[in-house]
């Protein structure tokens, strides 16, 4: 049964997705931009290569996103890619004003580490992706901000 993916890190990144993923679907389950309520974006996720990574921590203003539709396939393959994060199931309002149930990847408590600031290769694929489904720009230097260390929180 397909099932919304929220994305909020690099995954908002269109073609990242498709590597990923698959085509993407279109239609009535295209992507859209969607928003997290209570949750904010944090760069305490430490990959297995050590590297820094986008998580949602929670309280927070939102985390705007990107609902992907996907198939269970789909999910599989992502969860490749996804190490040191578990699925959770969240609420998001999409664009339309929609409630969706989503799945969206939030860190293990094992793979937390104390803020860092991620590569700027990744967090430029978290601002293109962002662009590309025109979130605010206020929202992404918030983020860039906050990869960056100039932001607390």
């Amino acid at each position: 049964m397909d099932q919304w993916y929220f994305a909020y890190g690099s995954n908002l990144l269109a073609s990242q997705m498709v590597r990923r993923t698959g085509p993407l679907q279109t239609g009535a389950n295209a992507p859209r931009r969607a928003t997290l309520a209570n949750y904010r974006v944090a760069f305490n996720h430490r990959g297995t290569d050590g590297m820094i990574y986008a998580n949602i921590v929670t309280p927070g203003d939102g985390v705007l996103g990107v609902v992907y539709r996907c198939s269970k396939a789909a999910l599989a393959k992502l969860d490749r890619f996804e190490t040191g994060y578990e699925r959770r199931e969240v609420s998001v309002v999409d664009q339309l004003g929609n409630t969706l149930t989503a799945i969206a990847y939030v860190g293990k408590p094992d793979s937390i580490a104390a803020a860092g600031r991620p590569s700027d290769e990744y967090l430029a694929r978290i601002v293109d992706g962002a662009r590309e489904y025109g979130l605010p720009e206020e929202y992404i230097e918030t983020i860039v901000e906050r990869a960056k260390g100039m932001l607390k929180g």
